[in-house]
C-alpha cells in the first residue's frame, strides 16, 4: 500500500499518540484503590494442572493470602482455594495509603491490583518454585470485578463459598479445608 506523506504524518501521529499498554481491567486503573466497593478476584493457575491438591502448598498459599489481608488491612470476607484457581473477595481499608514508588514506570496510586500481583509474586517464588514447581503459577492476568452498591455481596459470598460443592468435592462448603468465611459480611 503507498501511503502520501500527508497520510504517514496522520498514521505516525496515531502511533505516537496511541497507548500502547496492556490493560486487561475492565476499570480505569484509578477505580482499584478506593476503598467504596468491594473486589472479586479470581487467580487461576498457569497451565500447571492443579497444584492446589497438595495441601502442604495450599496451607501455605492461604498463610500469605492471610498475611497479606493483615499486611494491607483487607476486609477480607471470604476465600476458597480450589485444585486450580483461588476465589476471593475484600475491601480495601479506608485510608489507602496513596502513591507508591514503582521504580522506573515513576509513582503510581497504590491499588488492590498491585497488591494482588505482589501477591502472585510472592507465591510464585516463595512458594512454588521452593516446592519444586517449574514456571509460572499464576495465569498472568485475573479475572475481577467490583461490586456495585445495587449489588448484594451476599450472593458473592454465596459463590464463592458454594464452588467446592458445586465441583463435587464436598457434600458442605464447610469440610472443605480451603474454604472460609473470615471477616462477617
Amino acid at each position: 500500500m503507498i501511503v502520501s506523506r500527508a497520510q504517514y504524518a496522520d498514521v505516525l501521529a496515531y502511533l505516537q499518540r496511541r497507548d500502547t499498554r496492556r490493560n486487561p481491567h475492565r476499570l480505569p486503573l484509578e477505580r482499584y484503590a478506593w476503598s467504596d466497593g468491594e473486589y472479586f478476584f479470581t487467580l487461576c493457575a498457569r497451565r500447571c494442572g492443579e497444584p492446589f491438591r497438595d495441601p502442604a502448598l495450599a496451607t501455605a498459599l492461604l498463610r500469605a493470602l492471610l498475611w497479606r489481608k493483615a499486611r494491607h488491612g483487607w476486609l477480607l470476607f471470604c476465600y476458597c482455594l480450589m485444585p486450580d484457581h483461588l476465589h476471593f473477595l475484600v475491601q480495601l481499608p479506608d485510608a489507602m495509603r496513596g502513591v507508591r514508588d514503582a521504580g522506573a514506570r515513576g509513582e503510581e496510586l497504590e491499588s488492590i491490583l498491585q497488591q494482588v500481583a505482589d501477591f502472585k509474586s510472592y507465591t510464585t517464588s516463595q512458594l512454588w518454585w521452593k516446592a519444586g514447581g517449574i514456571g509460572p503459577l499464576w495465569q498472568q492476568s485475573s479475572y475481577d470485578r467490583v461490586i456495585r452498591y445495587n449489588d448484594s455481596i451476599d450472593q458473592a459470598v454465596h459463590y464463592v463459598l458454594q464452588n467446592p460443592m458445586r465441583k463435587g468435592l464436598v457434600e458442605d462448603w464447610k469440610h472443605y479445608p480451603y474454604a472460609r468465611l473470615v471477616d462477617a459480611v
